[in-house]
């Protein structure tokens, strides 16, 4: 089975299931708002699971109205998340 991970700071709370799956012979890929050392590819394989780093295009609106904030900040990862693919 193909299983993508997206979290800003991979591995987080699947530090344990991802390389589980890889193990389990899954083929386990994430993206990552970490900074990586990448290769030509611009991807990196830790524990089996490939890597491929994302960033924001902008930061979050200065005064956005608190009950929008985070919801904002998802819509700026998840655009990161399109452009790096």
């Amino acid at each position: 089975m193909n299983i993508l991970f997206i979290h800003q700071n991979f591995p987080g709370q699947f530090k344990f299931l991802a390389p589980a799956l890889v193990q389990q012979g899954h083929n386990v890929q994430a993206m990552t708002m970490q900074k990586l050392a990448t290769d030509v590819s611009g991807s990196i394989i830790a524990h089996g699971v490939t890597l491929f780093p994302y960033e924001p295009s902008m930061g979050s609106t200065a005064n956005i109205h608190p009950w929008v904030a985070d919801f904002e900040s998802k819509i700026i990862r998840a655009e990161g998340c399109f452009r790096a693919t």
